[in-house]
């Protein structure tokens, strides 16, 4: 009975430790997304419309942290239509996100008002698959 009551103290003290940012998280799924793949370089891509880009509402946005503070990241995944080269992955382009689900504004200064401007960015493509990955740290 001890190590059951030892184990619920411990336990306690992990949640009580976490921080609030941990404890408050959102997620929303089935967003409309672009993925657009200009970025890979491929100038000979497009899609059936003669686009470079793909909507998918495969998508989930992960709101953290506390209001002030407030980290999100987006996963948006598609297949790309008459894909046929090497798998390819890109970062450091431009990645924007729409800040109001998680009660996000954009900084004044940020070119992209009304959406974020993400910090981080990834576009990975294997076997015809896309796969973005955009991150806003404030």
């Amino acid at each position: 009975m001890k190590s059951v009551y030892s184990m619920t103290l411990a336990l306690l003290a992990v949640f009580a430790t976490t921080p609030a940012f941990a404890q408050s998280a959102q997620t929303f799924t089935g967003s409309i997304c672009e993925i657009d793949t200009t970025p890979l370089n491929v100038p000979s891509y497009t899609t059936p419309d003669n686009t470079k880009s793909i909507y998918t509402f495969n998508s989930t946005k992960l709101c953290t942290g506390v209001a002030s503070k407030r980290n999100i990241k987006l996963t948006c995944t598609g297949t790309l239509p008459n894909w046929n080269r090497p798998d390819k992955q890109v970062k450091n382009f431009v990645c924007t996100i729409n800040g109001d689900q998680c009660g996000v504004s954009p900084k004044a200064t940020d070119p992209n008002k009304p959406y974020l401007t993400a910090t981080q960015q990834n576009l990975q493509v294997v076997g015809g698959v896309a796969t973005l990955t955009c991150n806003y740290k404030p």
